[in-house]
């Protein structure tokens, strides 16, 4: 006791005769922290905002990838239609024209463009990870480059055609491999940064309530001394960016500041005696505030014991983190769906894959992977625009979602190709089934904007594990699979299975 009172009296006496300067010190501090911690939150947006578009980027030159040996491949099969060749060339023009720009500007930083032709402002990757990844993506795509640009600037050459097939075919899993890579390291990198920042704004936020804590103590002291003080503290506490509230033993609200009658809506004579749990209350780990109107708001809470004239008391500093949290879920949902459909998107999909193949080895079940590419699609969007073409898919989007179970996952890799997967597969003939119901409701014609327009689709689909045991291989054989519907020109379905058991020995001994 004799310390407590020494230390007291001391106390009292810094605060008497150091009192102003020391209070003027808190506010200086405590809104240097609270600057701090805005800015870093401001900076914290920026820089996923930033990531957010360089993976998206990243996924889409997987998507780009596979759409450079697809064109090759029409151009092939189109090489005696002297319209059809020139449509897919210029198709693998445009396509190798995107896949470059963006991959030199990930490794030089500069311009590229979105599907809508808007430019894009890159920055050069810069981690000692992603630039090794794009160099090897480089030197993978380098020979590539090289026959498609020889390509693309001569009249047809079966030999160089053949030749550019060859080396598409032999770098396209490497090149999907590596921006898989990328994506997943730039996703790393983004949460390691996030994290970084969130430590240092909770930190400076931590500071604060240190300094704004101090700034009570100094004023409970002085103002057994001086009344003028009450007035002097309760100036510092509303300008202080921050709700605070002042509870007494029971709970009950005996002091508020300016701000936290703005967050909350109520004026203070309605807080005044008010229970703080009618405005504060956790969820799952969460604070939330409620507001006069019954709206809901996520918050940052912290709660500080003191004693006010002998008797304890809490104090709550709130701040309104809503807007922030909205644009970390926006951002999130940007990462992992389709603008255009609000689908999943490829990395979305490929997690939810790896997930299902888990619960089908663990409850020994079955799925089904479709790799879907619409027919007749780029001629609808050649002679209708871009616009109509994107309500096209729009709904044939919302066609698979309503044909598809509630356990069923169905999303867009890009252009007009998606992906299905069907889980708890329980015969051959159900899965056949389901794919019917799938391929009918793409098919059937479409009005948009008072046109009537018919497009098909080339489905192909690979059992786990009846035909492949990893994700990898379900995804290749899938995608063959699609590649062999679309080689007959018309709306078909072709099974792994089915083609893999009519295969020759050696054929089906390479593809494996």
């Amino acid at each position: 006791m004799g310390l407590f009172a020494s230390t007291k009296t001391q106390l009292t006496l810094i605060s008497q005769r150091y009192g102003r300067k020391l209070t003027l010190v808190a506010v200086v501090l405590f809104l240097t922290f609270d600057f701090v911690a805005l800015s870093l939150n401001v900076w914290l947006s920026y820089r996923i905002e930033a990531a957010a578009i360089n993976i998206n980027l990243a996924g889409r030159q997987r998507m780009l990838s596979q759409r450079l040996v697809k064109s090759l491949l029409m151009m092939e099969n189109a090489y005696t239609n002297e319209e059809a060749y020139t449509a897919a060339l210029a198709e693998l023009r445009e396509t190798f024209d995107r896949f470059d720009l963006t991959l030199d500007s990930f490794h030089r930083g500069g311009r590229t463009f979105s599907a809508v032709h808007n430019v894009i402002e890159v920055a050069p990757l810069t981690s000692e990870a992603t630039t090794l990844i794009v160099q090897q993506a480089l030197l993978e795509w380098s020979p590539l480059r090289q026959k498609v640009r020889q390509l693309i600037g001569r009249e047809y050459d079966h030999l160089l055609l053949q030749q550019a097939i060859d080396v598409a075919q032999r770098k396209n899993l490497m090149l999907l491999d590596l921006m898989n890579k990328l994506t997943v390291e730039l996703e790393h990198e983004t949460q390691a940064e996030a994290m970084a920042i969130r430590f240092y704004q909770g930190l400076a936020f931590f500071l604060a309530i240190i300094n704004f804590s101090l700034a009570i103590l100094m004023y409970r002291l002085r103002v057994r001394k001086a009344i003028h003080s009450v007035d002097l503290v309760d100036n510092i506490v509303n300008k202080i960016a921050a709700g605070i509230m002042v509870a007494d033993e029971s709970h009950k609200i005996i002091r508020v500041n300016k701000l936290m009658e703005n967050m909350s809506g109520y004026a203070t004579s309605e807080l005044l005696g008010r229970k703080v749990d009618t405005l504060l209350y956790e969820h799952e780990g969460e604070m939330y505030g409620v507001r006069k109107i019954g709206e809901q708001y996520h918050c940052q809470v912290e709660v500080s014991k003191v004693m006010i004239g002998n008797r304890p008391a809490t104090v709550f500093t709130i701040i309104d983190d809503s807007q922030q949290k909205a644009q970390q879920q926006e951002l999130t949902l940007l990462a992992y769906h389709d603008q255009l459909t609000d689908l999943p998107n490829r990395h979305l999909f490929n997690d939810r894959l790896a997930v299902e193949i888990k619960h089908a080895l663990r409850r020994d079940e079955k799925i089904a992977l479709l790799f879907i590419d619409l027919n007749g699609f780029k001629g609808v969007n050649d002679r209708y625009g871009h616009k109509f073409g994107d309500l096209l898919l729009g709904r044939v989007a919302v066609r698979m979602k309503q044909t598809i179970r509630d356990s069923d996952t169905v999303a867009r890799l890009g252009g007009d190709e998606f992906t299905l997967l069907l889980t708890d597969i329980q015969s051959y003939s159900m899965c056949k089934a389901l794919v019917d119901k799938i391929i009918d409701a793409i098919c059937k014609p479409y009005l948009i904007q008072e046109v009537l327009v018919e497009i098909g689709a080339s489905i192909g689909v690979a059992c786990f594990p009846d035909d492949a045991t990893n994700e990898q291989e379900l995804l290749s054989l899938a995608d063959k699979a699609m590649y062999r519907s679309k080689a007959t020109g018309e709306s078909c379905i072709t099974f792994a299975s089915d083609w893999l058991s009519h295969m020759p020995e050696k054929h089906q001994a390479d593809q494996n």
